[in-house]
């Protein structure tokens, strides 16, 4: 600061002397010069400082559109990033991890009808019921056929007894035979004696004629009545069970008692009873469906694949299934079988191809069905119905894409249980 103000005074001694001003007024400004520096001292000395400040503070500005930019560079190589990852996950998953939604769990499902026509008499069920294998479920009034029983009983006691008299006629037979013989005998002994006194001119040729004919009757009568008598111990001889009147009696009476067993239809395996709307009066036809069984140990989910998704997948692959019943849950299962073919949609009643009205580019890949079988049956919750809608994922071997297409499953299946 006295260095200072030391160089003012020796200017302004400078420029007082240039000026061609005298001693005195040289003195005068030098002592009113000396003055200002002690006002100057009586200044705060903080006062030049804010320059500085204002010139970092002008600093920040320029510096954030460079961060600005670094955001964005690193936002669009991220968003880069995950399109690339997006699109080469489809082929990977199509490949290694083949997976389809809009899946349904199937059973067997069959039309139980009556094998006999009948009013039905007591219905024993209710719709939506469990039932287990060969539990009534409805009975036809019974009514005619234990008629119809008790007729094929009459008629098979009728065969019994002709079998039985059969038996009882052979001595009759046997007799008649013996006595056509002694018949015959006789008539050969009257033939022997016209034939003598034929040739000796004292018989009539009438007499002759009539000893003749009657020989000759009497072998026919021994020739029928030996048949007769085998006929008759051929029917004596056979036993009752193979007789051929006693076979068919036995059949009408099994035909008769089949047809009343069956007034009374029982469920063909453990099931449920479905579409039930069957009531008691109602008239229901042999063969006509009465009521609705589906058999749970049948159940299989069938899911449809595209084409390009089935290269690596065959039956025995393993798979997960996740039903919407069952929100997160995954089952284990396994690839029972892949359908050999789906319609084509090209054939007509009048056996003309028919043509493919899509002219795309990139037409949609068609899909097979698959059917998938759960591992474990008994693990399904108990509101996984027939019809449930599912989600499959077949994993043809293990590897990093299966257990990332798994744990995705896994998400989507959470989220699907907030809807």
């Amino acid at each position: 600061m006295a260095q200072a103000q030391a160089t003012m005074d020796h200017k302004d001694a400078g420029d007082a002397a240039k000026a061609g001003l005298p001693a005195v007024a040289r003195a005068a400004n030098e002592s009113k010069v000396v003055n200002i520096p002690v006002e100057r001292v009586a200044e705060p000395a903080p006062a030049p400082l804010p320059a500085p400040v204002a010139e970092e503070a002008a600093e920040p500005p320029a510096a954030a559109p460079n961060k600005s930019r670094r955001k964005a560079k690193l936002f669009g190589i991220g968003l880069l990033l995950t399109l690339g990852g997006v699109v080469a996950w489809y082929p990977l998953a199509d490949h290694y991890a083949p997976f389809a939604s809009g899946a349904s769990i199937t059973a067997q499902v069959t039309q139980v009808a009556p094998r006999v026509a009948g009013p039905v008499k007591h219905v024993l069920i209710a719709d939506n019921a469990e039932v287990k294998a060969g539990q009534p479920l409805f009975e036809i009034d019974d009514t005619t056929f234990r008629m119809d029983v008790a007729q094929a009983h009459g008629q098979l006691d009728q065969a019994m007894n002709s079998v039985t008299s059969g038996v009882a006629a052979v001595p009759a037979a046997e007799a008649k035979v013996s006595q056509t013989e002694v018949a015959l005998t006789i008539a050969q002994q009257e033939l022997d004696r016209a034939t003598q006194l034929f040739d000796k001119g004292l018989l009539s040729q009438a007499k002759f004629t009539t000893a003749d004919a009657n020989h000759k009757t009497a072998a026919l009568n021994v020739e029928a009545a030996k048949a007769d008598l085998e006929r008759i111990k051929a029917s004596a001889s056979t036993a009752d069970a193979s007789n051929p009147n006693v076979r068919a009696a036995q059949a009408a009476v099994d035909k008769a008692e089949f047809a009343l067993a069956n007034t009374t239809v029982v469920a063909p395996a453990d099931g449920y009873i479905s579409n039930l709307s069957l009531a008691e009066g109602q008239f229901v036809a042999a063969g006509t469906p009465a009521l609705t069984f589906i058999n749970p140990a049948t159940q299989m989910v069938i899911a449809d694949l595209r084409e390009n998704q089935l290269v690596n997948v065959q039956a025995g692959d393993k798979a997960v299934v996740m039903f919407e019943a069952a929100p997160g849950r995954q089952f284990e299962a396994t690839v029972d079988s892949i359908a050999w073919g789906i319609n084509s949609g090209r054939t007509t009643a009048n056996g003309l191809a028919q043509s493919s009205n899509d002219t795309r580019w990139f037409p949609p890949a068609r899909k097979i069905p698959v059917r998938v079988s759960i591992d474990d049956m008994s693990q399904l919750p108990a509101n996984v119905r027939l019809g449930s809608e599912a989600s499959v994922l077949i994993i043809p071997e293990d590897g990093i894409v299966p257990a990332i297409a798994r744990g995705l499953m896994g998400v989507s299946g959470l989220l699907s249980g907030l809807n």
